[in-house]
């Protein structure tokens, strides 16, 4: 039975027919294409050996007589490998025939191959359609996936967040305060209790909504004068809690919490602000202390209370109580 050479160019269009030197005497459609016009297989391809380095022509050669693998690297393209398997022909010929494998879609869209370049037995778009929905499957669940962490960091950080002046809320400032317990050793902090003088008068007069706006703007007055590195709460209500890491001076922390109060009393919201001041209690925590010899939120719980009952806008500290 006899078979024209130019059956195999549609039969096979992935087929190169070589004579023993590697000259191409035929190749299918889309070999064609890659092949560029070259002459012989050296000219397009280098051949790869089984320790992934380049060999000679002959050795190609070779393994095609005796029908075994060979796999082929793309000169023009070294990101797009081939493999074959050939056999000799009985006129003396040596017939080879390529599939790309793992280089499908660079190959795709490098030569821009459609399915109608391939057998209509080779599944090599059927694969390729496999390998981009999966690609689009990981990529969709890689955007669920960061959606998701997104969301998750959103809700962590709500946890812990004011929801009205963007401060931190109680549970978040209770986690602070545990970490600054166990590291005052290393840096010792000043625990801070604030609450704003006259607020009351504000939402009975002007209502809640009024009350909201001066919380919001209390919070950005005492952000104003305190470091990135300090921790501010809103306890509840009218009262804020400060952690100040920045310094342990007496008279450092009372001249922050001086200007904090000004701030607060030249605050421009409206008529509804006049007359809300601040009146500000300071407990230290020096390094050295054991922890439960001394509770530091009464401290400073007692040392805002002196500041009250001594004419409200007042700054004390506990040592100042002892």
């Amino acid at each position: 039975m006899q078979f024209d050479i130019r059956d195999l160019v549609d039969l096979l269009p992935m087929h190169v027919c070589l004579d023993r030197s590697g000259k191409i005497l035929s190749s299918g459609r889309t070999i064609a294409r890659i092949l560029g016009g070259h002459a012989r297989m050296s000219d397009a391809f280098v051949h790869i050996g089984r320790d992934g380095q380049e060999t000679a022509p002959e050795d190609m050669l070779a393994r095609i007589a005796s029908g075994r693998r060979v796999f082929l690297n793309l000169r023009a393209r070294e990101d797009i490998y081939l493999r074959g398997h050939g056999v000799p022909s009985r006129g003396g010929c040596l017939l080879l025939n390529l599939g790309f494998g793992v280089s499908l879609s660079p190959a795709i869209r490098a030569f821009d191959l459609t399915d109608s370049d391939f057998s209509p037995a080779d599944l090599a778009m059927e694969f390729l359609f496999l390998h981009e929905a999966n690609k689009a499957a990981l990529s969709e669940l890689s955007r669920v996936n960061k959606s998701l962490k997104a969301a998750r960091e959103d809700a962590q950080l709500m946890s812990v967040t004011d929801p009205l002046t963007g401060v931190l809320n109680r549970r978040g400032f209770d986690l602070a305060f545990s970490r600054a317990m166990e590291q005052r050793e290393k840096t010792p902090f000043a625990l801070i209790h604030l609450d704003l003088d006259h607020f009351k008068q504000v939402n009975d007069r002007f209502g809640h909504a009024a009350g909201d706006r001066i919380l919001q703007q209390a919070a950005e007055a005492i952000r104003a004068e305190i470091r990135a590195s300090d921790k501010l709460c809103r306890a509840g209500g009218d009262e804020f809690l400060i952690l100040m890491f920045s310094t342990t001076c007496h008279a450092a922390i009372q001249s922050a919490c001086h200007r904090i109060i000004r701030r607060i009393e030249t605050m421009e919201t409206g008529r509804e602000s006049s007359g809300v001041s601040a009146s500000i209690g300071i407990a230290i925590c020096p390094p050295g202390l054991a922890a439960g010899t001394f509770d530091l939120f009464e401290r400073a719980d007692a040392a805002l209370y002196q500041a009250k009952d001594t004419g409200r806008g007042r700054v004390r500290t506990w040592e100042e109580l002892e």
